[in-house]
């Protein structure tokens, strides 16, 4: 019983030993193989997404509320009047999306740039289909 402070005193102490390199500087995130740009930094899952069947605007469209959505294309514009809708548009067609300023996160997203965007699908009474983004990527 008087071990276990012991060896809690001594596992403390050495979790920083495994958290630096051989030379004893801290590890480098983009310095590790396949980096992938400032995002990768925070880990996770860099590959394609499956389970999704709605992978365009149109499929989207006549897709059941709250079906989960990954698209890839344009933000054209801001709606007038709204600060988090905007409209999006793919080779398919376009539809209103519902991005919170917390997901855009320090990127700057210009008609220009192609994104992926990730969420559900939106259906209200009397409204237009929106998609409520989850997750945004700017692809280039």
């Amino acid at each position: 019983m008087k071990f276990f402070p012991l060896l809690l005193l001594a596992m403390s102490l050495s979790v920083p030993a495994f958290a630096a390199q051989a030379d004893g500087t801290p590890p480098n995130p983009a310095a590790a193989p396949g980096y992938q740009g400032p995002s990768a930094s925070y880990g996770g899952f860099q590959g394609p997404t499956g389970g999704t069947d709605n992978d365009t605007v149109a499929k989207a469209l006549k897709a059941w509320d709250e079906s989960p959505v990954v698209l890839t294309g344009n933000i054209v514009e801001r709606l007038a009047g709204s600060d988090d809708k905007y409209m999006f548009r793919d080779a398919t067609g376009q539809i209103i999306v519902d991005i919170d300023h917390e997901l855009f996160w320090g990127k700057t997203v210009t008609p220009a740039n192609t994104v992926r965007i990730a969420g559900e699908v939106d259906k209200e009474m009397f409204e237009a289909t929106k998609i409520d983004v989850k997750f945004l990527e700017v692809i280039k």
